[in-house]
């Protein structure tokens, strides 16, 4: 479908428009003014238009096909168009299946997807990181009950088989413990991967928040996603103006809406898997921070 979207910069103290015109599923050109083209547009007068929502959903594999399909449909309804997950393994030869499990799990999102892979830091090896950069999995979540684990792995041959693809590693805390334990050890964390040259996150997911950018920049999910500019996929969500609050009216992957206030939910089956051919694609340092 093609399509020009007129967007008022009325909220920047001028008359004009900004362009926007989508063709094959993404943006493929941006312009200050009306476009001349006869192809349908849309006015988006009176709406806010902000990019698409990417936010995690995790371990998903543990979860029932129900669940997941009700929590989806949660998320986009409040403006997620791509959702991170991770399959959950404890050894290598599970990899394959559990992959495709949690592929099965989300046949009918309506929205887009990106999996990595879920383990505990005593199961990490070279061999997992060399799977990783074969398949193009762009990150591992390491469940970790103590920060001690995560100094028992020989960090050393972790990177050299991390080269050049460069998985993203970060560890994910008990949610239970101390905030102020929880710091100390993101800090160890921050300082471990550091000296030992591990692209990561530099704190939690949290599965109630978007991503922010600079975690988008390290997974090399932007700037497929989160923003909109040329190039980019025709992600974002409309939000009605009226009234004191925002409220999301619709939300659109790939040019196309998947939800509306109208209909809760529409096109099941749409979403697809994002493959990252390369994270960190703009060379950002190994340890994203705001």
């Amino acid at each position: 479908m093609r399509y020009i979207i007129e967007r008022p910069l009325e909220s920047l103290g001028t008359n004009t428009v900004l362009s926007y015109l989508v063709d094959s599923q993404k943006i493929s050109y941006v312009s200050q003014g009306p476009l001349r083209m006869n192809v349908m547009r849309m006015s988006m007068h009176g709406f806010k238009m902000i990019p698409g929502h990417i936010t995690p959903l995790m371990s998903i594999n543990k979860m029932t096909v129900e669940d997941v399909r009700r929590q989806a449909v949660e998320k986009t309804q409040r403006g997620t168009t791509t959702l991170i997950t991770s399959a959950r393994i404890d050894y290598l030869h599970e990899a394959e299946h559990e992959l495709k499990r949690t592929r099965h799990l989300l046949i009918s999102s309506s929205i887009d997807y990106c999996i990595g892979l879920s383990l505990s830091p005593e199961k990490i090896t070279p061999n997992i990181i060399r799977y990783c950069k074969q398949k193009k999995i762009p990150f591992i979540e390491l469940i970790c009950d103590d920060f001690s684990q995560l100094t028992r792995v020989v960090w050393e041959r972790i990177r050299e088989a991390n080269f050049p693809y460069g998985t993203v590693i970060f560890p994910k805390f008990p949610l239970d413990i101390e905030d102020k334990k929880k710091k100390i050890w993101h800090k160890k964390w921050n300082d471990l991967s550091a000296n030992m040259q591990i692209p990561t996150l530099y704190k939690d997911l949290n599965e109630d928040e978007p991503l922010p950018l600079p975690f988008l920049k390290m997974l090399g999910i932007y700037p497929q996603k989160g923003g909109l500019f040329s190039g980019s996929d025709a992600d974002y969500c409309l939000l009605s103006t009226e009234g004191f609050e925002e409220k999301i009216m619709s939300v659109i992957v790939r040019g196309t809406i998947v939800y509306s206030d109208k209909n809760s939910e529409k096109k099941q089956g749409y979403g697809k898997e994002i493959i990252i051919t390369q994270p960190r694609r703009f060379g950002e340092s190994l340890s994203s921070r705001v």
